[in-house]
């Protein structure tokens, strides 16, 4: 019986200890230098096509992958293949 109680304890002791946090999966928040192709924004779909890979391009409700690349641009467009975002992931 009093090993159970130790045993007992001691799993509960463990229980307590703080787990270590998580490493982010998300990069430098502008690893793929969207802040300087900014100015693209407003222009037409063409102008983007020009931007260094890796880079996606799709308009805003199509469907893309959830997978997060920090050194990706995503060029994000309207209905009429206008950018409206340029961001990384």
């Amino acid at each position: 019986m009093k090993y159970l109680a130790v045993i007992l304890a001691a799993a509960v002791l463990v229980a307590c200890t703080d787990a270590p946090s998580p490493a982010s999966p998300r990069g430098p928040a502008d690893a793929c230098n969207a802040v300087a192709y900014q100015n693209l924004v407003g222009q037409d779909r063409v102008v983007a096509l020009a931007l260094p890979d890796p880079k996606r391009i799709y308009r805003l409700g199509d469907p893309v992958t959830l997978d997060f690349l920090p050194n990706r641009l995503n060029v994000k467009l309207d209905e009429t293949d206008v950018i409206v975002a340029i961001d990384c992931g």
